[in-house]
């Protein structure tokens, strides 16, 4: 054992006879070098751009959202709904109420879902608005999406004489002559921009104003809104959570808010690793034309050992660890640099997105570093493995 590890140290850094094979074998460690370096960045930046959209698309969504499985509405103050707030990892909640309303400005008029919020929201959700400010408690104010705001005309931002907010009146037979909207006025404090899903059809609200528009009482939401503590993880929170109110209401956390989202993200990720495994493997391939060079190079001396007693097995064990160290030697070194390039990006930000001066999203996570050392390291031992046994010919030859 001994001496198969001397012979393979020697055949992958000893000096040769014929210069072209330590040239192919020094080449080959930088290719699989390159290779294993543009592996590691190109997750990372893949990583670094999927927080980034994420940023936007959970701009509004809390970490767990839990609304009633029976009905649209609820009441927020039952002694269940007391529990949850003291549960150890919930730092904040947030109470909403939603409902379709009908927007109407001087000859124009839009559709949109209007969410009030109470003064929690903007602490317990990451998103802020584009422009403006967050409508303040009690006022008549709202926060529409940047799409709803283009169907009413953009001068209904900020104008005096705001918005007209309608909704259909519950019939009443006592009634005659009953209107069948009741109307509210109220001001665009502020404009957002997530996506043409949520910017053309969604609009904030303080709550009171909602629940006046709609006469229901204080106590009543369409769902509840949490944050929860740092560290804290959000599935097992979601089970202690589920045990507290038990089926009747749906607890959802903040990847099953987006589940086609994560899904092709989770997609993009398998194709674009499947892609670079197979740039390392074709990088692989001078490896496999280092050894049987130096098979060729060493095939008197092979006949040698073998005529003194080594069994071609441990022969072949010789040209595997030679490529063990060739692979290792290139893909630790490219490793390290990726590392130390990607750790220099998120600290320093050196590139930044064309246009906007913002500094390239990267993402630096041990899931990644795993990924590229499995990868590597797996295909360099089915390699090396393959490419040796080409020993038991050469000797035969």
């Amino acid at each position: 054992m001994r001496i198969t590890r001397l012979l393979a140290l020697r055949y992958t850094f000893g000096l040769r006879k014929k210069v072209a094979v330590t040239l192919i074998s020094r080449f080959a460690a930088f290719v699989i070098g390159v290779a294993v370096f543009a592996f590691f960045v190109v997750l990372s930046v893949f990583g670094g751009l999927r927080e980034f959209g994420l940023q936007f698309t959970h701009a509004f969504d809390p970490d767990i959202r839990i609304t009633s499985a029976t009905s649209s509405q609820f009441n927020s103050n039952k002694d269940v709904f007391i529990a949850l707030r003291n549960h150890p990892k919930v730092e904040l909640v947030s109470a909403t109420l939603s409902q379709e309303m009908m927007l109407r400005f001087e000859n124009r008029v839009a559709f949109a879902n209007i969410i009030g919020v109470d003064s929690l929201f903007s602490a317990v959700v990451e998103g802020e608005t584009m422009v403006g400010d967050w409508g303040r408690p009690g006022a008549y104010e709202l926060v529409l999406g940047i799409g709803v705001l283009s169907q009413l005309d953009g001068a209904a931002y900020d104008h005096p004489e705001g918005i007209t907010l309608l909704v259909p009146n519950r019939r009443n037979t006592e009634m005659l002559n009953q209107q069948p909207f009741r109307a509210q006025s109220a001001v665009v404090r502020g404009v957002f921009q997530i996506g043409a899903a949520i910017d053309e059809n969604t609009a904030y609200a303080p709550i009171a104003m909602v629940q006046q528009i709609l006469r229901m009482p204080e106590n009543q939401s369409s769902a509840l809104y949490i944050k929860l503590v740092n560290g804290a993880e959000e599935s097992v929170v979601q089970q202690d959570l589920h045990k507290i109110l038990g089926n009747d209401y749906d607890i959802k956390t903040k990847a099953e808010l987006n589940p086609a989202l994560y899904k092709m993200l989770q997609t993009e990720r398998v194709a674009v690793i499947a892609i670079l495994t197979l740039v390392v493997l074709i990088a692989l391939f001078n490896v496999v034309g280092a050894i049987i060079m130096t098979l060729l190079e060493k095939k008197g001396n092979l006949k040698t050992l073998r005529q003194l007693g080594a069994t071609v097995p441990s022969l072949r064990k010789v040209f595997f660890a030679q490529g063990l160290l060739l692979s290792g030697l290139g893909s630790g070194v490219g490793l390290l640099l990726a590392v130390f390039t990607v750790w220099l990006q998120k600290a320093f930000a050196f590139f930044s997105i064309p246009g906007s001066g913002l500094p390239y999203p990267i993402a630096l996570e041990w899931s990644t570093l795993w990924t590229v050392v499995l990868v590597v390291v797996g295909l360099t031992t089915a390699v090396s493995w393959l490419a040796s046994g080409v020993v038991k010919n050469a000797i035969r030859q």
